[in-house]
């Protein structure tokens, strides 16, 4: 007979005591219950769901104090908004959305304790044993889904416009240098090869390597945390530089993430912005895009509807005619309604083969302009993931799918949709998929797009009226 796995993580103040009423009461509880003490939901971290589901339990039950009841203030205000996001992640990837529940138990209601807890344990015999935890051998040598490229949208840039804005933003770093309004200029150059890279200027005579084109691809707002904040230290002991970078419309957007993190001070930067086009994709060395094909505008230009800049000091360029058209829906949002439309087993085994093809090179958040944590969790020597930190040993399917999974929601909130970690992977794994899935839950649940303004993520902030339904 299936006996299901069921962990119960209980808050210490109200669920805890109300389970122990239950028992009190006489009332009936399911025998393979196994509850958790903790001192607050709050404290039930979205890692902490995904290894108890890692180490093989059936389902997850979360119970809080109400809210406006919690003895820590909005711990539970936290749990309430971070568990349904949590929730939509893990049913993209595969995860019945059953097998995880939030609810909430005050000390006195132990009828209402024993009521949920049966009807969850109840739900999850119903479902059956959980496939979440795998043997990797079944997953290898995956084939990867791509939608065919050439059904949608190719690139058109106007050269002439292009120059002039190169021309343009060459005058205004050469300004800006020379007036010793900035130490330093961050934009894009040309290397000997043709292609087009970051790079950095100290000196007005140099600016003339500058260039603006349509391989300008890289968000180099993810070098100012590390020229203006290179120890993430405190605020009084930051460096006191000024620089000047070039950002994309898509861009702008880390800066208000960045800033309403507190990671360096507006008065130390001179945001050049750029009106822009699109810019195509860049070819891979793993070869899916043919090298006979002009390069297609990229996913994330298909997406974005912002040809100026959200926030700026001088800016470049007029605004663009030119409009990319998706042919009503983009690859990347068709795809992703494709996923939403799949049973949560053949969703699992589509994300199982793409997981299993990571290398763990971390490639992703490396060139990610938001990750910024100096020791990445995944690994902490002091964490529950230590395996991940030792190397090859023991990095398994489960830690690769744990750790690209808990990335996502780390940037939950305040990915731009720049698409860098994606460009970055050697093996080309769709992580703006997870990105993008969650950037609609935000948006839907919270009503928040990441770097719209300088306004902190929904997680760290407390419910409002209208979000109570939560």
């Amino acid at each position: 007979m299936y006996r299901p796995k069921i962990i119960a993580f209980l808050c210490t103040w109200c669920s805890y005591t109300g389970a122990d009423t239950a028992g009190i009461a006489r009332l009936k509880s399911p025998a393979h219950f196994r509850a958790v003490r903790v001192p607050c939901s709050g404290r039930v971290s979205p890692e902490l769901i995904m290894r108890t589901f890692d180490q093989g339990a059936d389902g997850v039950l979360v119970l809080g104090c109400h809210i406006g009841e919690c003895h820590y203030d909005s711990g539970n205000h936290r749990t309430a908004k971070r568990i349904p996001v949590l929730k939509s992640l893990l049913e993209f990837a595969g995860l019945e959305p059953q097998r995880l529940r939030l609810d909430w138990v005050s000390a006195s209601e132990g009828e209402r304790f024993s009521r949920i807890a049966t009807e969850f344990c109840n739900e999850i015999l119903d479902l059956g044993p959980v496939r979440w935890r795998v043997n990797e051998d079944r997953y290898r040598a995956g084939k990867v889904d791509k939608q065919p490229i050439s059904d949608y949208d190719q690139p058109v840039f106007n050269q002439a416009v292009l120059d002039k804005q190169t021309d343009d933003m060459r005058k205004s770093a050469r300004e800006l240098l020379r007036s010793n309004q900035v130490d330093c200029v961050i934009g894009y150059e040309e290397d000997q090869r043709g292609r087009t890279r970051p790079t950095f200027i100290y000196n007005p005579d140099d600016c003339s390597r500058l260039v603006w084109n349509k391989n300008c691809t890289h968000n180099l707002a993810g070098y100012l945390s590390k020229k203006l904040n290179p120890g993430l230290t405190k605020s009084s002991e930051r460096t006191s530089l000024s620089i000047a970078v070039v950002v994309k419309p898509c861009d702008s957007r880390t800066i208000n993430v960045q800033l309403a993190e507190k990671v360096y001070q507006r008065e130390q930067l001179h945001i050049i912005g750029m009106t822009c086009s699109g810019v195509q994709e860049q070819p891979r060395s793993t070869g899916h895009l043919p090298s006979a094909q002009t390069p297609p505008l990229q996913g994330r230009c298909l997406d974005c509807s912002d040809r100026i800049p959200l926030v700026y000091d001088t800016l470049v360029g007029d605004s663009p005619d030119y409009i990319p058209d998706s042919k009503g829906i983009s690859p990347r949002a068709l795809k992703i309604t494709q996923l939403n439309a799949m049973a949560p087993a053949e969703r699992m085994d589509v994300w199982l083969r793409e997981f299993d093809r990571c290398i763990r090179c971390y490639a992703c958040r490396q060139a990610c302009p938001l990750c910024e944590c100096p020791t990445c969790l995944y690994e902490r020597d002091d964490s529950l993931w230590v395996s991940a930190a030792n190397g090859w040993d023991g990095v398994g399917l489960n830690e690769k799918r744990t750790f690209h999974l808990g990335r996502a929601y780390h940037l939950a909130g305040r990915c731009i949709g720049c698409d860098e970690c994606e460009r970055a992977c050697p093996v080309g794994i769709p992580i703006s998929y997870l990105n993008q899935m969650l950037a609609r839950e935000m948006e839907t649940l919270y009503h928040h797009q990441a770097g719209d303004s300088v306004a902190p993520t929904p997680f760290v902030t407390i419910l409002s009226g209208e979000e109570r339904f939560l």
